[in-house]
Order: structure tokens, then sequence, then C-alpha cells
């Protein structure tokens, strides 16, 4: 199994003596950070189109082994809701090839829905149909009706991955829908804030050793007092 073990973002500046030295310059951050994983989860592309010049920047400062994955703008999911227009279309055409410019360091693609978005299989087959076959999309379902069988089956037939998501706000599974695992850890009890204790850690590992994955990918997003970069090391 190759393990990518990272944490959401790393452009967190009250990390500065936590984690990153505190005279470290800003422009130095993610290659201090690629010293310590091999991945990071990118989370400044949900709310800002990234240009092609900065994936170019962070590519040149990490190795060839190292991987981005880049999650989803929230105007396709959150503000669309999948049902996207000629002109919707044509911008995530266009923000999609900005992700390729990252070449061999492109992890997934995350696609993370809201919480509001019920399910719906025929509005997600038809915007997938956005995405080219050789991208590997991973998707985070926050709305209890797609936790089932049918919607399993539909992402293993799609060859996409289902995201097992740690939550005090929703729910999710443990389940393996392609030949990769994701996994995020957003803190537990208090959302984004929470430490993780060594036997939730290791639990969470025997579980997840049951997929048997090929590739397992695990971001913590607990920035909070620099949790995330804790436990991603611990994990």
């Amino acid at each position: 199994m190759k393990t990518y073990i990272g944490t959401s973002g790393w452009q967190y500046y009250h990390w500065k003596g936590k984690f990153y030295p505190e005279n470290l310059s800003s422009k130095d951050l993610l290659k201090f950070y690629s010293k310590y994983f091999n991945t990071v989860e990118v989370n400044t592309s949900f709310y800002h189109f990234t240009k092609k010049s900065t994936f170019e920047k962070w590519k040149n400062e990490v190795s060839k082994d190292f991987l981005f994955s880049i999650k989803l703008h929230r105007l396709f999911t959150h503000f669309r809701k999948l049902n996207l227009k000629k002109e919707d279309k044509k911008l995530l055409k266009e923000t999609i090839e900005n992700y390729k410019v990252l070449g061999k360091n492109l992890g997934p693609i995350l696609i993370q829905l809201p919480p509001s978005l019920k399910k719906d299989l025929k509005t997600l087959k038809k915007f997938l149909k956005n995405f080219d076959k050789n991208l590997k999309l991973a998707i985070e379902f926050r709305y209890s009706s797609w936790f089932n069988k049918e919607t399993y089956d539909f992402l293993r037939k799609k060859k996409i991955t289902f995201v097992i998501s740690d939550s005090p706000r929703w729910p999710t599974d443990i389940v393996k829908t392609s030949n990769f695992v994701y996994v995020r850890f957003h803190g537990k009890p208090h959302l984004f804030a929470s430490k993780y204790e060594k036997s939730e850690l290791k639990k969470y590992a025997e579980e997840i050793r049951k997929l048997k994955p090929k590739i397992l990918f695990v971001y913590f997003n607990n920035d909070a007092e620099g949790y995330a970069v804790n436990n991603a090391l611990e994990f």
C-alpha cells in the first residue's frame, strides 16, 4: 500500500512556533512542509481560482514524488449544486486544465458536496461527464441520503472514490469504491479544533487496513493549535 499522509492546507501562520520556525518566510512554508510530508490537500482552491503560474511555482518547490490533492471550487458544488450552465462548464474545463499543470504532482481532485445537497445520482452522473477519465476523483458527501449501497455501487462503476470523512456534523461510512482510499479528519468533538487521541487514530488505521487499498490518502483538517500536523505525523 502506497501511503500519502498530510494536512488540509499548509499556509497557516498560527503554526509558527508549533511547526514552522518563527522566522520562516511565508514563501518558504511549502518547502519546509514538504520535508515532513509527501502530500497536501489544497483548500484555497475551494475559495479562489488558482492561476497556472501558482501551480507551476508550487510544483517547483516540492520533490517529484510529492502530491497535491486539489479541492474543487465551491462555485460548481455549493453555488451551482452540480447543475452547470454552459459558461460554468467552460470555466470548469479551464480550472481542470490549470490543475494539470502540476503533471505527476497532481493527486486526486476532491469534490466536496454541501450538507444541504440530497442524493441525486442522475445529476451527479451528468456533472461527472465534465472530467477526464484519467483523473483521480474523490467525493465527500455530507447529506445522509447518499450513504447507501446504490451510491457506493455507482461510484465503483465509475471508479470514483468515496471520501471517508470524520466529523461531528455529518455522517460517514468506511467503504472502498476505487483502487485508492481517501480519508479526511476534520476534528471531533470540536470541528477543526479537536486533537485526535492515539487510540482513535489506531482504531481508524485498523479499519482502513481492512479495506486493503492500493493507495491511501489521509488529510487532517483540524488546523487549530497545529493539531493537524501532530496528528498527521502520528498517523
